[in-house]
């Protein structure tokens, strides 16, 4: 990713962010809506460290200390709230909020593969083949797809490598943390940068869509789906 399309990506960001706080206003103190402004500022550009605050809220562990350039950042949940300290400053918000925050936010500033790359799936997640166990070959053929009736997005598409597309239909959607290995990357220039923003800006701050990892209820919802459809398949 070169730095000016991650500046642009900050700036994004932030301006979810500040959507975010606005539509917390009724009930948020004002310092508070400000030192979590300062907090994404300082961090936008540490994704592990967002990630890592961000798999603590999932996991609903208590405590955790997390390192980043500017020190330790310590994570504190109790009673459905979550306090984060850093910088000798802290904040506290609504689990379901901060966990909002930094799925947009990780969402947001997450590099993008580009067509064409080839990447290699994590078997535990996906088996096209249940003898199988060794990891699927995917070559990326669209991103930013959003199924009907769902709030969220897969941000790749792709079809298995060497086989191609065998019948119509048979593609993969799949997310990022999905993805256990680059391969090989596909082309990239200006045009496939301001492609990826532009997509980011309207999912993400226009629509309010996310990836559909972190949605719980869509994917809840994808799994019924698939497995009616094995049930299906095996009648």
């Amino acid at each position: 990713m070169t730095e000016r399309m991650q500046k642009q990506l900050v700036s994004l960001a932030l301006k979810k962010v500040d959507q975010l706080i606005q539509s917390y206003s009724t009930d948020l103190d004002l310092q508070v809506g400000q030192n979590v402004r300062e907090f994404f500022q300082l961090c936008l550009r540490e994704e592990k460290m967002l990630y890592d605050i961000f798999s603590t809220l999932k996991r609903k562990q208590t405590n955790a200390d997390i390192e980043w350039n500017h020190g330790i950042v310590s994570v504190n949940q109790k009673e459905g709230y979550c306090t984060i300290t850093y910088v000798n400053k802290q904040f506290s918000l609504q689990h379901d909020r901060l966990f909002e925050l930094l799925a947009n936010t990780i969402e947001i500033m997450r590099e993008v593969l580009p067509l064409g790359t080839i990447v290699e799936l994590d078997p535990t997640y996906f088996k096209p083949d249940k003898n199988n166990t060794s990891p699927s070959k995917v070559v990326i053929t669209g991103r930013f797809v959003s199924p009907k009736n769902y709030q969220s997005y897969f941000p790749y598409v792709g079809i298995l490598y060497p086989v191609g597309e065998i019948k119509a239909g048979a593609k993969i959607n799949f997310t990022a943390p999905l993805i256990k290995r680059v391969i090989h990357r596909g082309y990239q220039d200006e045009m496939e940068e301001a492609f990826v923003f532009l997509m980011k800006q309207e999912f993400i701050v226009e629509k309010d869509l996310n990836s559909i990892e972190f949605s719980e209820h869509d994917m809840s919802k994808l799994q019924q789906e698939m497995d009616m459809e094995l049930k299906v398949g095996d009648v």
